[in-house]
């Protein structure tokens, strides 16, 4: 999507912070976008009890809390670095102005990207609404999958624990223990090492 060399070229703010490092808390006001070039970073809810819920893994190459920036409202969950070390470009409303006016390419792509994200959103959604605790795993599988741009046909290991898919899901651990086994028995996926390959 965008290229670090372009957002070099453009004078955007560069951050490097790393593992544990807090990029944004939920509530507070959203004056940046970021987008985020090398790491792993975790969005996340937590209820009143303390336990998280997982929203999503974000990799390198992605936006981060565009809603909230362009609406101008409070950024709805909180995101910590999970990776080593993450390398992140800031855009201030002002920066973010100049820069998709000086490149009318970018607002194209930018905009997909929300609309992907959104799409997501709402898939995510249905599932954890209206589907049985297979259904909602198999499309966790396959939501992975689209935000990694991977082809839901080609097979890849999934890269979360099942306490994450459990948060990410709405489950309980064992339910998604329990399932993930009765999913590997029915072929629907494949155990390698603990992981998922799907």
């Amino acid at each position: 999507m965008f290229s670090r060399e372009i957002l070099l070229k453009n004078k955007v703010p560069r951050m490097l912070l790393k593992r544990k490092d807090t990029l944004f808390r939920e509530d507070e006001k959203a004056v940046n976008l970021y987008f985020l070039t090398d790491g792993e970073i975790k969005i996340y809810n937590t209820d009143s009890e303390g336990k998280e819920f997982l929203i999503e893994k974000v990799s390198h190459f992605k936006f981060l809390g565009e809603p909230p920036f362009l609406l101008g409202e409070r950024y709805p969950a909180n995101s910590v670095i999970i990776s080593d070390t993450a390398e992140i470009f800031r855009f201030s409303n002002e920066h973010f102005k100049q820069f998709m006016t000086e490149n009318p390419d970018m607002l194209l792509k930018f905009t997909n990207e929300i609309a992907r994200k959104a799409y997501n959103k709402t898939m995510k959604l249905k599932s954890i609404v209206h589907q049985n605790p297979h259904e909602r795993i198999l499309n966790f599988l396959k939501n992975y999958k689209r935000s990694n741009n991977l082809e839901l046909t080609e097979k890849c290991i999934i890269e979360v624990t099942r306490k994450e898919m459990a948060n990410s899901t709405g489950l309980a651990i064992e339910t998604v223990i329990r399932t993930v086994k009765k999913m590997e028995r029915e072929q629907k996926i494949e155990l390698i090492n603990h992981k998922i390959l799907f």
